[in-house]
C-alpha cells in the first residue's frame, strides 16, 4: 500500500548542522586540525540576493536555518503535515568543487556520518542524502557501499554543474554504487564557487536573477548525455531526481530529443528505445520552484501535452526563500494529480517504501 489521501513525501529538506563543530567528532588528524583552522576552504554564497536565501523566521536563536530540529518540525513537518522528509542538506555540496582530491572525501564521510547519527534518529520521518566528492569516484563511490543499505538512506546529492558529464566513464564508480545499492541520485543546483564549473555556456551569470532564471541549462545538459550514453542500458537500475531545475523545459527537450534520434540513432548505437522512453524510466523532477502563470490551466496543459505528470514530485525547498508550501503548489495542478505528485511518484522511486513493514 503506498499512501492515505493527501500524505506527502518532502523530497527536498534542507537541514544542516549548527557549526562546523558538530562534524569534529567524525574527523581524524590531519584533517581535524585543518577544519578547525581553516573550514571547508569554499565559498557558501557566490552571489548576493536581494531576498535573502532563507526564510528570515527559519532562523533559530543559534545557528543557521535549518539547523533546528524543533523548529523544522514546527514549521514544516507538523504545520502541513509531512508525512516523510528527505534530509538534503546545506553547506556541504560544495565539497564536490573543492580542488583537493583527499580532504572533501573525508568531509563528506564525516557529515555522512553525522546525518546517520544525529538527525536521522530524531524523527521517524526523516530519510537521508548521503553528500559525495565527485571529483574523488572511488572514495564517492565507497561512502556509498558504506551506508547505503541503510534503511533510511535513500539517495545521494551532486551539484547540478560537474567538471565533465556524469555520464563520463570518471564518474561511473559512482553511478554503479548507487545502482547496486538502489539509491537515487538526486542532482541539485548550488551556487557555483571559483573552482566550479560554469552554470552558461557562455560564462558565469552577472547576478543571482540571471544565475536563478538559467539554473535549467545543466540539467539539459546532463540528462541527454546520461541517455545517449547508454549509461541507463547499462545500468538499468539508474534512479535520477533532478530538483529544483524546473521541468517544462523537459517537454521541449523530449520531443527534441526523439526527433533527433530519428536521424542520428547511428551516434547513439547503445540505445534501444527512444530518448524519451529512457527520460520517462529513470527521471523524475521536482516541481518546486512551481511556475505561476496567470492561469493554472495552462501550466497543466502543458504538462499533459508531455505526458510528464508521473515524473513529478514534490519537495518544499525549506528553508530557502522561494520554498513552496504543498497548498501553494495544489493552485497549480489538479486535484486528480495530487495524489502522484505528494507521494506515489516518489513512494515508487524510494527503496524505503519498498520493504515489506512500509
Amino acid at each position: 500500500m503506498l499512501s492515505k489521501t493527501r500524505a506527502i513525501i518532502d523530497c527536498d529538506v534542507h537541514n544542516t548542522y549548527r557549526s562546523q563543530v558538530e562534524l569534529y567528532p567524525y574527523l581524524a588528524e590531519p584533517w581535524l586540525s585543518r577544519l578547525k583552522e581553516k573550514g571547508f576552504g569554499y565559498p557558501l554564497e557566490t552571489f548576493y540576493s536581494s531576498v535573502q536565501a532563507k526564510r528570515l523566521d527559519a532562523k533559530p536563536e543559534i545557528g543557521p536555518a535549518g539547523s533546528d530540529y524543533p523548529l523544522l518540525k514546527n514549521q514544516l513537518l507538523d504545520k502541513f503535515p509531512i508525512d516523510y522528509a528527505v534530509l538534503t542538506g546545506e553547506g556541504i555540496s560544495g565539497l564536490s568543487y573543492m580542488p583537493d582530491i583527499e580532504y572533501p572525501a573525508v568531509l563528506a564521510s564525516a557529515y555522512n556520518q553525522w546525518l546517520v547519527e544525529t538527525w536521522l534518529k530524531q524523527d521517524e520521518r526523516f530519510l537521508g542524502s548521503l553528500h559525495l566528492a565527485v571529483q574523488n569516484p572511488e572514495a564517492a563511490a565507497a561512502e556509498i557501499y558504506r551506508w547505503g543499505a541503510h534503511p533510511k538512506v535513500v539517495q545521494v546529492s551532486i551539484p547540478t554543474a560537474t567538471t565533465l558529464p556524469l555520464a563520463h566513464p570518471f564518474y561511473r564508480p559512482i553511478l554503479r554504487a548507487a545502482a547496486e545499492m538502489d539509491l537515487v541520485i538526486a542532482l541539485h543546483f548550488r551556487q557555483p564557487g571559483p573552482s566550479a564549473p560554469n552554470i552558461t555556456p557562455v560564462g558565469m551569470p552577472f547576478n543571482y536573477m540571471d544565475y536563478h532564471t538559467l539554473v535549467s541549462l545543466p540539467y539539459m545538459s546532463q540528462l541527454v548525455m546520461l541517455v545517449s550514453s547508454g549509461v541507463l542500458e547499462e545500468l538499468p537500475n539508474l534512479k535520477f531526481l533532478l530538483m529544483e531545475g524546473g521541468f517544462i523545459w523537459v517537454i521541449h527537450l523530449l520531443w527534441r530529443f526523439d526527433k533527433d534520434y530519428k536521424a542520428l540513432h547511428r551516434l547513439a548505437p547503445a540505445l534501444k528505445k527512444f530518448p524519451s522512453e529512457y527520460i520517462y524510466q529513470h527521471f523524475k523532477f521536482g516541481v518546486q520552484p512551481i511556475y505561476e502563470p496567470n492561469e493554472a490551466d495552462k501550466l497543466q496543459q502543458v504538462i499533459e501535452a508531455g505526458e510528464l505528470q508521473h515524473n513529478l514530485v514534490f519537495g518544499s525547498d525549506y528553508p530557502h526563500w522561494d520554498a513552496d508550501e504543498p497548498d501553494f503548489i495544489r493552485r497549480f495542478i489538479p486535484q486528480e494529480w495530487e495524489q502522484g505528485i505528494f507521494y506515489d511518484n516518489a513512494a515508487t522511486w524510494y527503496k524505503f517504501f519498498k520493504q515489506p513493514d512500509q
